[in-house]
């Protein structure tokens, strides 16, 4: 018995301009294979210096779902990253060990990508790192070597407060930091964030766990533009993306302004319980932030105290540009925060519903409500 079997033509695959991306500082053509997403490959390689941090995890979590091959450095141990590895499909998200103080072993991360994303950065020194160490020298070092080894693009990552007369010196290396990249990269994007929020933030959870004795400065005094984490890792994937964005300064806050009193306020009403707070003068908070800053292990610092005067104000410099730029509408901080600290809830009250007031804690934007139609 003869039997015949169908066969179909070939079938011709024609590439699309969304699979070609060139770089415009070197010229670079960068073709993905596949279909997007995390089964493919984008043709582009980023490493993501600063990956084991709050916002790191969300960036390559992002990149890697995308179909981006992401080398993620690491110092001290495998276990810090290897929650990024199932972020992407097998081989896609590859850890490398380095030190910052060690060029050749920096260099052995960048040589085969064509982007670099520096999120290095400390809120207080140890006795192996000071912050001219971290935010200056090393971000500098991590420029000059991404530029000898012909990366294309290098976003840096830095806070809306930084400047060279700032209060704290972690904010003054850090705006001397910025300096030092683009004079060792002069394409290079800086990001200005103001304090991001999320699962793993040290603000709503902060009020969150130390709902009973929370101690500020100033009254809770001190002016906030709080992000949402995700918000801030969608704009840099986007600018990474975007070659028009090449030499661009960013700042990424929320368009509403907030005092530490504010948000104090909203966690309490999303959580049904009062969160104590005890305001301690300026001087004797920092000495003794200064004491506790001898122990072995890390609880606070001086450094940190000075960070929680500094006011989040953007420059308004037109130069310089926004989430409205990118086309990116910020989260609204109302409506999504209760889902980040909802645990802190007392237990009576761990069956009230989700969103506050009848309000959709997590419809998708665009929201058709404005934070003044909310009570707190």
């Amino acid at each position: 018995m003869l039997l015949v079997g169908v066969y179909s033509s070939p079938r011709l695959i024609k590439r699309g301009k969304a699979d070609v991306t060139v770089r415009r500082t070197t010229g670079d053509v960068l073709v993905g294979r596949g279909t997007y997403g995390r089964q493919s490959w984008t043709g582009q390689t980023a490493t993501v210096f600063g990956c084991s941090g709050f916002l790191g995890r969300y960036i390559v979590a992002r990149l890697a779902r995308e179909g981006t091959k992401v080398i993620v450095p690491y110092r001290g141990v495998g276990e810090y990253i290897r929650h990024l590895r199932p972020t992407g499909d097998l081989g896609m998200v590859i850890p490398m060990e380095f030190d910052l103080r060690n060029p050749a072993q920096i260099e052995e991360c960048v040589r085969y990508s064509d982007v670099v994303i520096n999120l290095i950065g400390r809120n207080y020194e140890t006795k192996n790192f000071t912050f001219d160490q971290v935010h200056v020298e090393g971000a500098q070092r991590i420029a000059n070597i991404s530029r000898e080894s012909g990366v294309s693009r290098l976003i840096h990552m830095s806070n809306i407060c930084a400047k060279t007369n700032a209060r704290s010196q972690a904010l003054v290396t850090k705006a001397f930091g910025e300096e030092r990249v683009r004079e060792s990269f002069p394409g290079a994007n800086i990001v200005r964030s103001a304090t991001m929020y999320g699962y793993e933030d040290e603000l709503l959870n902060s009020i969150g766990r130390n709902k009973h004795l929370y101690l500020t400065v100033n009254n809770a005094q001190q002016k906030l533009r709080p992000v949402c984490v995700s918000d801030v890792a969608h704009a840099i994937d986007n600018i990474r993306d975007d070659e028009s964005t090449v030499g661009q300064a960013f700042e990424l806050y929320n368009p509403k302004e907030y005092t530490r009193r504010d948000v104090m306020d909203l966690v309490q009403f999303l959580i049904r319980e009062k969160v104590w707070h005890v305001n301690i003068p300026t001087p004797l908070f920092r000495a003794f932030a200064k004491a506790v800053d001898l122990l072995p292990f890390h609880y606070t610092s001086h450094h940190e105290i000075d960070m929680l005067s500094a006011d989040e104000m953007p420059t308004g410099d037109p130069a310089i540009k926004t989430f409205a730029d990118l086309g990116i509408q910020p989260h609204t901080l109302e409506l999504t925060a209760l889902q980040y600290i909802r645990h802190y809830r007392p237990s009576q009250h761990e069956e009230d519903p989700m969103e506050p007031e009848g309000y959709k804690a997590f419809r998708k934007p665009p929201v058709p409500v404005s934070n003044k139609d909310i009570v707190v």
